[in-house]
């Protein structure tokens, strides 16, 4: 069983846009960090270098994170040297908007196209990728992903402002089959590029809704990255949600959460926890999973670990790894 860090685990700690130790945090609604027991990296250009240490700080051996972070096509390469010789399988996201309209999302996946990501653009609620369509973005990514030796890209598409299965319009008939529309463009691409896409539901769609998709498509270049704790912001049941997925997994996201049906105003709440402490069925999850997947063993478990900035992130993520390390012990191959 393979182990990796989802980076988002250190939004708090890494993003520059995010970071708790800046003056703007204190405009946001949080709270300051109690404790900040790693030292965050000194400039936006140091992530990923300053992710992979914390990979191999817990003994990890496979990283997700957004490509943008990696900046020009030179630095994906010689980022992806450094995984290579460190023995580190690298995946890769990028926020694209599956649902848009044929000219919004557009066809420029030519070498020329001039998507990028601006960190100084990014925010709680921007990705920060910019170009001059969703198309454009994706393209650039997956050749991000093609000079970093990224196994698995996922394409991510759920963001606030966004329609998803609630939005009254366009129907969830039409936006399923404007995904299936869009990634289709991608697919002859992310083949010449040696590069597998992913689905991922993404508090946006169920599993029950984007397996179909993956299934009509019917390529080896396109798989699902399963987040076991997603399923509950689209009332679908995680265990559902992963019997269905499993043939199509490539990798998860593996965290928890606590679910509170009444709450002091009257209404029921989730709350992130440790992996353990929560409600999800994590082991049962990485069962279904295993025994469901094609090739069990080429699927990455990244641990995706969220906590409020005032939490000690390291704490919960060693007892998170701790966690998951007896579910394999007891159940698969040590990890």
């Amino acid at each position: 069983m393979r182990l990796g860090l989802a980076a988002d685990t250190y939004r708090w700690i890494a993003y520059p846009w995010m970071r708790a130790d800046r003056p703007a945090f204190r405009a946001s609604s949080h709270y300051a960090p109690h404790i900040l027991s790693v030292t965050p990296p000194e400039s936006g250009d140091d992530v990923p270098d300053w992710l992979l240490d914390r990979v191999l700080a817990h003994g990890f051996s496979a990283l997700t994170m957004d490509l943008g972070l990696l900046g020009s096509r030179s630095r994906a390469s010689e980022f992806g040297s450094r995984c290579t010789d460190v023995g580190v399988r690298l995946l890769g996201s990028v926020p694209v908007d599956l649902v848009a309209e044929r000219d919004r999302w557009g066809y420029s996946t030519s070498d020329n196209a001039n998507a990028h990501f601006d960190p100084t653009e990014a925010g709680v609620l921007q990705s920060g990728w910019i170009g001059d369509s969703e198309a454009s973005i994706a393209g650039t990514a997956i050749r991000l992903a093609a000079d970093a030796g990224v196994a698995v890209l996922s394409l991510i598409h759920g963001q606030p402002d966004r329609a998803n299965r609630y939005s009254p319009e366009p129907s969830l008939a039409e936006q399923l089959l404007r995904i299936e529309s869009n990634v289709r463009t991608l697919l002859p691409l992310a083949a010449d590029a040696g590069v597998t896409l992913a689905l991922e539901p993404h508090m946006d769609y169920r599993c029950a809704e984007l397996v179909p998709v993956v299934e009509t498509l019917a390529s080896p270049r396109l798989r699902l990255v399963l987040d076991v704790a997603s399923p509950l912001a689209v009332t679908e049941d995680p265990l559902d949600a992963a019997r269905l997925a499993a043939p199509y997994v490539a990798a998860t996201h593996i965290r928890d959460m606590r679910m509170q049906a009444l709450t002091e105003i009257a209404t029921g709440a989730l709350f992130h926890t440790p992996i353990g402490a929560g409600h999800i069925p994590v082991k049962q999850i990485l069962d279904v999973v295993n025994d469901g997947a094609a090739d069990p063993g080429s699927v990455i478990h990244c641990l995706k670990i969220v906590t409020r900035p005032e939490h000690d992130v390291e704490a919960w993520l060693a007892a998170s790894a701790a966690a998951v390390r007896r579910y394999a012990a007891r159940s698969h191959a040590p990890c």
